[in-house]
Parts: structure tokens; C-alpha cells; sequence
């Protein structure tokens, strides 16, 4: 009984909000045409959310790398700038 709630809940997503119910083809081929394309639509638009958390995951190790080096940049900074304490016994 449970099987066809997501296919009917597609449906309605694309009676409102893709315009499903606004078709006025008065021929039989571009009625289906249409329908075809909304449908086509929706398989788009759910890809590109499913591979938007691929894409980022990819992402990762190049902003692992980039926080990796921006955070020794910032120690070697801060050693440099210790360095005349350290020699004069003032180490806060």
C-alpha cells in the first residue's frame, strides 16, 4: 500500500511546482513531450542534490591542505615573532 506514496508525491511536486497541471497541448505527441520534459526536470534537479554532497566530500582534502598550511604559516609567524622573547627570558 506504502509503494505508491512517492510516486504520487512526484506527481504532485510536479503538478506545483513544475506546472504538470498548466499543460494546454492539443496534440496528443506534444502533451506527452511536455510531460516528458518536466519529468526529466525533476530527475535533474534530484542528481545534482545527490551529487552536491559528492562534489563537496571531494572537496575535503583540498581544504585539508589549504587549513594544513594557513595554520603553519601562522605558527611559523607567531615563532618568528617569540624568537627576541624567548632570547631576552620573557616567554608569556
Amino acid at each position: 500500500p506504502g509503494e505508491r506514496n512517492p510516486i504520487e508525491g512526484k506527481f504532485g511536486q510536479a503538478k506545483n511546482g513544475y506546472g504538470m497541471n498548466r499543460i494546454r497541448a492539443r496534440l496528443k505527441n506534444t502533451s506527452q513531450s511536455w510531460i516528458a520534459s518536466i519529468i526529466l526536470v525533476l530527475n535533474l534537479v534530484k542528481l545534482a542534490g545527490m551529487a552536491l554532497p559528492c562534489l563537496s566530500f571531494s572537496a575535503w582534502k583540498d581544504l585539508k591542505n589549504m587549513l594544513r598550511n594557513a595554520i603553519r604559516q601562522i605558527l611559523e609567524i607567531q615563532k618568528i615573532q617569540n624568537q627576541p622573547r624567548e632570547l631576552s627570558g620573557l616567554v608569556l
